[in-house]
């Protein structure tokens, strides 16, 4: 086993209990806001070190650009699923269908803001690291596609 073998091991570990705990989180009837701020919290951990780890363990820029958009459909699925379990404002009323929270949960990542839907307090914290994720996904992914064109760039120089 080597180093990034065993990296990737370390993430994945240290990941899973969140992700555990969110899934859990999700399905429950009652939630405190202190069970929420400390989702945010992990989420703001947990993910950015996977996007790191997947960083240093794939060399391969193909997998890089191809596995991003995954996991943006992914992080975007979760909130999604975290305002429907919670409920949202829109339009002045609480609501839990799955296109309003979908909306506003790619509104939030986006950072493109949604005027007609609002997180309720309890869940501030959490659309404020959906938008952190966003902003990091989105400066992770205009670098993977500058390195891709500074390699093709660099390749066409080399064969006349």
């Amino acid at each position: 086993m080597n180093f990034r073998h065993l990296v990737f091991l370390a993430g994945f570990v240290i990941a899973l209990p969140f992700l555990i705990y969110l899934l859990y989180l999700s399905h429950s009837q009652s939630v405190e806001p202190t069970q929420i701020i400390f989702l945010a919290f992990a989420f703001s951990v947990t993910f950015p070190t996977l996007i790191l780890l997947s960083l240093l363990l794939f060399r391969s820029l193909a997998i890089r650009v191809f596995s991003l958009p995954v996991y943006i459909a992914l992080i975007i699925a979760g909130y999604t699923r975290t305002y429907m379990a919670f409920g949202i404002q829109c339009g002045g009323q609480a609501t839990q269908t799955l296109r309003d929270c979908l909306y506003y949960s790619v509104a939030a990542f986006t950072n493109t803001g949604c005027a007609d839907c609002a997180p309720t307090p309890d869940l501030r914290i959490l659309a404020a690291s959906e938008a952190f994720f966003g902003y990091l996904s989105l400066g992770v992914f205009c670098a993977c596609l500058i390195v891709i064109l500074v390699r093709l760039i660099a390749s066409d120089k080399s064969h006349p």
